[in-house]
């Protein structure tokens, strides 16, 4: 607003009117550009703020994400460890059998390499079951191996004694076979 739009408006005014009406609209103006740059500072405040809060907001993101892989990963890691736990008292058990089954079967040799198995596996059953808790592993393997011929007979003493006094008859191959430990043909 100018001197000459106000005389234009208000007919008759004075140079101490018009001054007083400019001082004014000045002052009402230097307070309007006042309070437009504290808002303008005030929304460049903000600005940064939201600006810092976006940054950190997309930090806490990518630490979620960060978290979560790392969980998961823990999660995996936790699963490899209880697999080699369950493995390894899987061995051992294993292995304290073999040795069990070892102790009562002592010097005897088994027919062949399947019916040990099939009478390893029998006993390990055998120890499992609740029904034989009060008995012994000597008692248990020879109730498995009481049926049955199981055993490799050679490993036995041979019921025909050679004689050495030269008194008998003559030995038949067979018998011969026998008394050095090898299967009849």
């Amino acid at each position: 607003m100018t001197r000459e739009d106000l005389r234009g408006i208000i007919d008759g005014i004075t140079d101490e009117q018009l001054k007083k009406i400019l001082d004014i609209n000045s002052s009402d103006i230097g307070k309007a550009k006042n309070d437009g740059q504290e808002t303008r500072e005030a929304l460049d405040v903000a600005n940064q703020k939201v600006a810092e809060l976006e940054g950190l907001m997309e930090e806490l993101k990518n630490s979620q994400c960060e978290a979560e892989e790392m969980k998961m990963k823990i999660d995996e890691l936790q699963k490899v460890i209880d697999e080699r736990d369950i493995q390894s008292r899987e061995e051992k058990r294993a292995e304290e059998m073999k040795n069990r089954f070892a102790v009562v079967v002592g010097e005897a040799k088994f027919l062949n390499a399947f019916t040990e198995k099939g009478v390893f596996e029998e006993f390990s059953k055998a120890l499992e079951d609740p029904e034989n808790q009060e008995r012994s592993d000597s008692e248990i393997f020879a109730q498995l191996t009481a049926t049955g011929n199981l055993f490799d007979q050679r490993a036995e003493v041979p019921h025909i004694v050679a004689s050495t006094m030269g008194f008998g008859g003559e030995l038949e191959k067979g018998e011969i076979r026998e008394i050095m430990g090898l299967p009849a043909e």
